[in-house]
């Protein structure tokens, strides 16, 4: 059985769905191939990661529509927490003001970090700031980026994150993906989820003409454009021919990754006053990864918290390196809350399965010098969107590649519209 549509879109664990809706409302026909269920035993916790989001005005009415479509943002009330050293740092509070004219940042990042506005001239004199002057620019980078840099060069990479602006975390469930496949057929998406994508075709002028799907509906699906959202290693997971069709030069290995220990702390005075997300920073100066920068975030039992952690890649699945890791990190709580008593509930996924069972990191950063691989599309008519083309975790890094492949769609479609009305012409004037 041959299925059609002339764009789709190969997506995980919710990403492109406002691509996909918005593909619809211009009158394209699309479908969104979901294959979440293919890439690992990932709880919801890590599916939805430790990252949050950034409400700035450059998210539009239907990009917050597409937020809301599964489960439920809420607003931090002081906004992005680190808990520094010298103690917490609120980007919204009414110590705000005070911590930042306290902290020794230069004037000229203060005031960029304030407006968020763009400021090419800032960024190219960073090196005249020392580490002490720029930091918070830098860790605005670093700490969501998917491409680890030293602290001190954090800013040279990526993009930086609107610390300043209203900060909003959930509480991921099963059924929030579910309520989003629900939006999408309400926006007109055709939804599918197969057994598995088996293989593609491909036609003249390096492009991708087809793939082939078992499931439900199964047969060769006919595409003219196509959306694939997975990363290069999510891509060989799922099906290594497809992996060397698309990314022949491999798989791209992550050098670090995010991990997620779920830990129990006991009833204390510093615990009680913990927002619902709290970035602890130990030392300024040392690597922000391991146990020095931690992602505290509150879950639904009040002595239950996810604890996320930055570690290599190539120790995802060793058992030692992981009980190690949680046991310096226990330490660094129990410095911060001496009642608290931390102890680890559960470890990681990587702790109780395989590469077999997990597939790729779930939240991969990616060293600077593998840059060069990242984003290498190969067929006319492919277009790449996943933690390797974004700069950081953000929905709004996810809205911007979502808006950038929207604008090269919609301009196909006019040209390929146009050209079949003219063509419909020359046919009706030669008869």
């Amino acid at each position: 059985m041959e299925l059609g549509s002339p764009v789709i879109l190969v997506s995980a664990f919710g990403r492109g769905h406002w691509l996909a809706a918005a593909l619809a409302k211009e009158g394209i026909k699309t479908t969104l191939v979901d294959v979440s269920t293919k890439l690992g035993v990932w709880p919801s916790e890590d599916v939805e990661g430790p990252f949050g989001f950034f409400r700035t005005e450059r998210i539009s009415e239907s990009q917050m529509e597409r937020l809301y479509s599964d489960d439920h943002f809420e607003e931090v009330p002081n906004g992005f927490t680190m808990w520094l050293k010298e103690g917490p740092f609120e980007c919204k509070g009414p110590l705000t003001k005070f911590k930042i004219d306290k902290a020794s940042l230069s004037s000229h990042i203060k005031d960029f970090m304030l407006s968020s506005k763009n400021s090419k001239a800032l960024y190219k004199n960073l090196e005249a700031f020392n580490f002490e002057q720029s930091w918070l620019l830098h860790l605005s980078h670093q700490w969501a980026g998917t491409t680890y840099m030293p602290n001190a060069q954090g800013a040279a990479r990526g993009e930086n994150l609107p610390l300043f602006s209203s900060f909003l975390v959930r509480q991921a469930t099963r059924n929030g993906l579910e309520k989003s496949f629900e939006w999408l057929a309400a926006k007109g998406v055709e939804v599918m989820r197969p057994q598995q994508i088996v293989d593609a075709s491909f036609g003249g002028g390096k492009s991708i003409t087809g793939l082939e799907i078992s499931g439900e509906k199964q047969g060769l699906f006919r595409l003219e454009q196509i959306v694939w959202l997975l990363t290069s290693e999510e891509t060989y997971f799922l099906n290594e021919r497809l992996g060397k069709y698309f990314f022949p030069e491999g798989a791209l290995e992550p050098e670090w990754c995010w991990v997620r220990y779920r830990v129990s702390l006991q009833q204390c005075f510093e615990r009680d006053h913990l927002p619902s997300h709290t970035l602890v920073m130990n030392d300024m100066q040392s690597p922000w990864t391991h146990e020095n920068m931690l992602i505290l975030q509150r879950t639904t039992l009040a002595d239950q918290f996810d604890v996320w952690m930055r570690i290599p890649t190539v120790q995802r699945f060793n058992k030692e390196y992981l009980t190690v890791r949680s046991d310096r990190m226990r330490h660094h709580l129990s410095e911060r809350m001496s009642l608290s008593e931390p102890q680890i509930l559960s470890f990681p996924q990587e702790y109780y399965y395989t590469y077999a069972q997990l597939g790729a990191a779930r939240f991969p950063v990616f060293g600077d010098k593998q840059s060069s691989r990242r984003g290498k599309v190969l067929y006319s008519n492919l277009h790449l969107s996943s933690p390797e083309e974004w700069p950081h975790y953000s929905w709004g890094a996810y809205f911007d590649r979502d808006e950038m492949i929207l604008g090269r769609l919609t301009q196909w479609w006019k040209e390929k519209l146009l050209k079949e009305q003219k063509e419909k012409r020359r046919k009706e004037q030669a008869t």
